[in-house]
């Protein structure tokens, strides 16, 4: 929320263009633009039916398991910090600012983001010299080597040579900032609840919970524990959802009677969030 993290957030948004600009452009740049037009229009007149699906097969409800109910998991349970750290941010703004700055904008940066990063994987693995599949990339996925796996498809542009470590050193930057960035924002929502809604929690009170919740995150990550402590996390998304669900009926409720109140038909420019 300060001049430090706003000047790491701005070089995050930098750096993280450039990545994209060079995977993009410096890959296949027609097949990954082709793609995405086909994903994104797949995506947008099946996504009710995909939301529904539910797989008998062992393999695809491992993957349904791995990765589509994880990520609803991780996101119900992270709700609380992201939405008090919107709700911060976006004082003063009405209801159309709202939506689109935080559903359409950033729903737009993710399909851009898949589709190219993804994109530019499927190409290598179908395209390798070695036959469809043999690129390595599906194995390092599956063994949950995320990290290795976006690393070695830039390497499959980009080689191994100056620009490929110009272009890791990118990336390794990336992780760290935005980790950073996403974990001082949670401390700040972490201390502003603690001390009971103050907005500008002391600074010694936010060094220490800072200090606490990365020596935990240190020692989880050398005990090889982390994924404990994600099951834990997403264990306690269930709970949370009910919460969540009243907490939208809420917001319906009070938006409807706004509605009733102005008689404007529905139409309103006053702040969405004015405390």
């Amino acid at each position: 929320m300060g001049k430090g993290i706003r000047i790491i957030s701005q070089w995050n948004i930098t750096v993280s263009v450039v990545v994209v600009g060079l995977f993009l452009f410096a890959g296949p740049t027609s097949w990954v633009l082709g793609l995405f037009g086909v994903a994104v229009g797949d995506y947008l007149t099946s996504f009710i039916q995909m939301g529904l699906w539910f797989p008998e097969e062992e393999g695809p409800a491992k993957w349904q398991n791995g990765w589509t109910v994880f990520y609803w998991g991780w996101w119900i349970a992270w709700a609380p910090f992201v939405g008090v750290f919107i709700a911060r941010i976006s004082r003063g703004r009405t209801l159309r600012e709202f939506v689109i700055g935080v559903l359409l904008v950033p729903t737009a940066i993710i399909f851009i983001w898949l589709g190219i990063f993804g994109g530019t994987a499927l190409y290598q693995e179908l395209t390798a010299s070695t036959g469809v599949g043999t690129a390595g990339l599906i194995d390092l996925v599956n063994a949950w080597n995320l990290p290795e796996a976006l690393f070695a498809s830039a390497d499959g542009i980009f080689g191994v040579g100056a620009l490929g470590w110009i272009v890791s050193a990118m990336m390794v930057f990336l992780l760290m900032s935005w980790f950073v960035t996403s974990s001082d924002s949670g401390i700040v929502v972490l201390t502003t609840i603690l001390s009971l809604g103050n907005e500008e929690p002391p600074k010694t009170f936010r060094v220490f919970w800072g200090v606490v919740v990365g020596l935990v995150a240190g020692a989880l990550l050398v005990a090889g524990g982390l994924s404990a402590l994600q099951t834990a996390n997403i264990a306690a998304a269930l709970p949370l959802s009910l919460v969540i669900i009243l907490m939208t009926l809420g917001v319906l409720k009070s938006l409807f009677n706004e509605v009733s109140g102005l008689g404007t038909g529905g139409k309103s420019d006053t702040p969405f969030v004015k405390d």
